[in-house]
């Protein structure tokens, strides 16, 4: 079994709530996660993963040389001191799929995506 499609795309979060993610052209297997924020002096990365169910990521922190493994989210990004934002997966959809993020404080996450059917 190989896989049948791929989509390579990008998009921006700066908010909690719901955001779908559409013009992927098929609904998604698996969702594979490259994130950040923007550049500057507070500088971060995220990788992840996500089938809908179960969402696992890394996160490093900017200022700090350890990473957090985030449960239960497959998105993360440290915007700034004591400023991140988390999404998760929560529908593969015909199109694209659906992600339900929370925003602690402010900031923006810049994201990556692999999306395989």
């Amino acid at each position: 079994m190989g896989i049948e499609k791929v989509k390579v795309g990008y998009f921006t979060r700066n908010t909690s709530g719901a955001q779908s993610i559409t013009g992927v052209g098929f609904k998604p297997k698996i969702v594979i996660f490259f994130a950040g924020g923007p550049s500057g002096t507070y500088r971060t990365g995220s990788f992840g993963f996500d089938d809908g169910v179960n969402p696992h990521c890394i996160g490093q922190p900017g200022d700090t040389d350890s990473n957090d493994d985030v449960s239960g989210e497959s998105i993360q990004c440290f915007t700034s001191e004591g400023n991140t934002i988390y999404g998760h997966i929560t529908s593969m959809d015909a199109d694209g799929f659906t992600i339900t993020w929370t925003q602690v404080g402010t900031g923006e996450c810049w994201v990556k995506y692999l999306a395989m059917k």
